[in-house]
């Protein structure tokens, strides 16, 4: 009976904590995001795995037309073959729903344009920035993180 309780108790411990963890890469995208960008598909599928919705996001020009990987964590938005841009519901401190105030204070001061504001991100590979939309009351409605010289 004691060999019974003590492969059960084993069971609990090492078995069940599989089913619980985070997707593969979650941490390190509510970390950074600007991590992801630059990754080919590749390795965001092998991070991710098959992504749960693919779309098309149409440009101006046929040049700026992408395709979006979407998973829980973000959306990857690719051309040719590498993540240029991704769109999270929360990082460096900020989420959506946030009030201009809790922004600039978690970003500095961004440069403000007609419905978004564009905030410089350190990097060690390219430039990058941080796009916030705002709703009509000046709330966070969207957050991308993109390379600013593609």
């Amino acid at each position: 009976m004691k060999k019974i309780t003590w492969v059960c108790i084993c069971l609990i411990v090492f078995y069940v904590p599989l089913f619980t963890q985070e997707p593969p890469g979650a941490q390190e995208v509510a970390q950074d995001p600007s991590l992801l960008v630059g990754v080919s598909i590749s390795d965001l599928i092998t991070r991710y795995g098959v992504p749960k919705q693919v779309k098309a996001a149409r440009g101006a020009a046929e040049w700026q037309d992408d395709v979006v990987f979407i998973y829980d964590s973000g959306e990857y938005y690719v051309y040719l073959d590498r993540v240029w841009q991704v769109r999270v519901k929360s990082a460096y401190g900020v989420k959506e729903g946030d009030p201009r105030t809790a922004v600039n204070r978690a970003l500095g001061e961004g440069r403000d344009f007609n419905g978004y504001s564009l905030y410089q991100r350190p990097s060690k590979m390219w430039p990058i920035m941080i796009r916030i939309n705002w709703t009509a009351s000046g709330r966070t409605e969207g957050m991308y993180i993109f390379r600013s010289d593609f």
